[in-house]
C-alpha cells in the first residue's frame, strides 16, 4: 500500500512518511481548492487544460521543511522549480490526477512539460498545462472534465462552478456542475457493496469511489 499512495503524493517526506507508517486510510490526508481553466479555440476544439491547485497549510508547511535549503522559512524560486519536477515525476502514473472523457471513453492527455509553483500567505499553490492527445470537438461531443485521485488520498475541491473557467471558446459552449453529495453517494456505494456475496470481489466495471465522489463538469458546443 506504501508505494502506491506514497508515490501517489511526492511532494515532501512529510506525506510520504506517513503513508508509508501506514497512516493513510481512506479518507483524504492533503486537502487542495481547486480551479480549472478548459482552453478552447473559436471553432469549439479543446485545446488544453490547465490546473490551479492551492493546498492547505499544514501540508504546504510540510513542503517547506522539505525543500527549504536555505532555512529561510518559505519556498525561493529555486526551491519551488525543485518541488514542480519532484511532483512532475510522481504523479505521472496516475495520469497528474486529471481527467477528460465523452461517455464512457477516456480521452488521453499529453503530461505538462513542467509544473510551477507559488509560495504565498503560508500556502503552495501549483500550476500546470496539459493537452488533448487526439482531437477533442466539443461542438460534436459533450465532454466531461474532473480531477480526483483513486486512493482518496487527496482531496481536490471545486467551491462552484465558477471554478471551472472556459476561454476562448465559443459563447454558445455551456457548462453543467456537479458537485456529489458523499454521504448520500456513499451510502449508496455501501449499500452495493453489501449486496456481494462473501467469496465475490467488486467487478473490474464496478464503482470507483473516488470518481463517485469528485466534482464534474460537462462541457459542450453544440448549437
Amino acid at each position: 500500500m506504501g508505494v502506491r499512495r506514497a508515490a501517489a503524493i511526492g511532494m515532501g517526506a512529510w506525506a510520504l512518511g506517513l503513508v508509508a507508517s501506514g497512516g493513510a486510510e481512506a479518507h483524504p490526508h492533503v486537502f487542495a481548492d481547486s480551479k480549472m481553466e478548459i482552453v478552447g479555440t473559436a471553432d469549439g476544439k479543446l485545446s488544453a487544460i490547465r490546473n490551479i491547485w492551492r493546498f492547505d497549510e499544514l501540508f504546504s508547511s510540510s513542503v517547506v521543511v522539505d525543500f527549504d535549503k536555505n532555512g529561510n522559512g518559505k519556498l525561493d524560486p529555486d526551491e519551488l522549480e525543485a518541488v514542480g519536477k519532484t511532483v512532475l515525476g510522481s504523479i505521472a502514473e496516475w495520469e497528474f490526477y486529471t481527467f477528460v472523457s465523452i461517455g464512457k471513453r477516456d480521452i488521453k492527455l499529453h503530461p505538462p512539460k513542467e509544473i510551477r509553483g507559488l509560495f504565498d500567505h503560508g500556502q503552495l499553490t501549483l500550476f500546470f498545462e496539459m493537452t488533448p492527445a487526439e482531437p477533442v470537438d466539443l461542438k460534436k461531443d459533450k465532454v466531461t472534465f474532473s480531477v480526483y485521485d483513486e486512493s482518496y488520498f487527496v482531496a481536490f475541491d471545486f467551491a462552484d462552478e465558477n471554478a471551472y473557467q472556459l476561454l476562448d471558446l465559443p459563447k454558445t459552449c455551456t457548462k453543467s456542475f456537479t458537485r456529489p453529495d458523499p454521504d448520500a453517494d456513499a451510502s449508496e456505494w455501501m449499500n452495493s457493496v453489501s449486496m456481494l456475496k462473501p467469496n465475490q470481489q467488486l467487478p473490474d466495471d464496478g464503482v470507483n469511489f473516488s470518481q463517485l465522489l469528485a466534482t464534474r463538469i460537462d462541457v459542450s458546443c453544440a448549437k
